[in-house]
């Protein structure tokens, strides 16, 4: 039943309100069940890969299912991640209770740092909904009998970024691209541009179109290089972004020209 919820477009509250009458235990073990059913699991070296690949070791976080849509992700809540920085989650997040209730504590985003919230604990009967936009969550364990996992439905939103700000200061220290394939391209480009290849203007004419503000911010560098008044005919349509660090980034560049 759980995996119905990412096959479609549904509202984080109706996520929310049908996770309330679901045994989210039980549900969860199955998808770990189905996961160890895999034919990837039956081979040593596929299994230690696959392993790798829903596996994100900053965050004590293992993928059990994912769509187009979103993922359903278990977190060891014994990770001890105090040493870590915060991340940012971008999207919407259900929370949920497994074998336990757990607490979590909640940051206000802003844009070059976060600042403390509130604290709100998690029952099977109070699932949470985190707007990743404006808000970043981070586990804590103040109960005496704590719990062992906790479950999020990720419905990413894969055009935005993940927010990096360090633990202490609660400052913005990076960012990382959250969609794959932004990746990627920022990736290629890089090694295009390292490379000197003939070809790295007429792939940047094209990428410079691409919905992520980085791999455009990129490309446009290439292509600013490469010809400076060709380039900046590209200007209005980074500025169709509506992004405030596209925005700053331009600004001296325009005001040379």
């Amino acid at each position: 039943m759980i995996k119905t919820l990412i096959t479609k477009k549904f509202s984080p509250a109706y996520i929310a309100k049908t996770i309330k009458t679901l045994d989210m235990t039980s549900e969860t073990k199955q998808l770990i069940c189905q996961l160890i059913d895999k034919p990837e699991f039956s081979r040593k070296s596929f299994r230690r890969a696959t392993i790798m690949n829903i596996t994100n070791a900053h965050t004590g976080t293992l993928m059990l299912h994912q769509t187009n849509i979103g993922n359903i992700c278990i977190k060891s809540a014994t990770f001890d991640s105090r040493s870590s920085a915060l991340y940012s989650v971008p999207g919407q997040s259900i929370l949920f209770a497994l074998d336990r209730p757990f607490e979590i504590q909640r940051y206000t985003v802003n844009e070059h740092r976060v600042e403390k919230a509130d604290r709100v604990i998690i029952d099977k009967r109070n699932p949470l909904i985190i707007d990743g936009r404006d808000t970043l969550f981070d586990h804590i364990q103040t109960c005496r009998q704590p719990a062992k996992l906790t479950g999020r439905i990720n419905l990413p939103d894969r055009a935005a970024d993940i927010s990096v700000f360090d633990r202490i200061t609660l400052r913005k220290i990076a960012w990382l691209p959250h969609d794959e394939s932004a990746a990627r391209y920022l990736t290629s480009l890089e090694l295009l541009e390292t490379i000197q290849d003939p070809n790295s203007v007429k792939v940047a004419e094209e990428l410079v179109y691409h919905y992520h503000c980085a791999v455009v911010w990129k490309a446009f560098q290439i292509l600013y290089r490469a010809d400076r008044h060709k380039a900046l005919t590209y200007v209005p349509l980074l500025k169709k972004h509506k992004s405030a660090r596209l925005d700053r980034l331009l600004h001296p560049l325009e005001a040379a020209a």
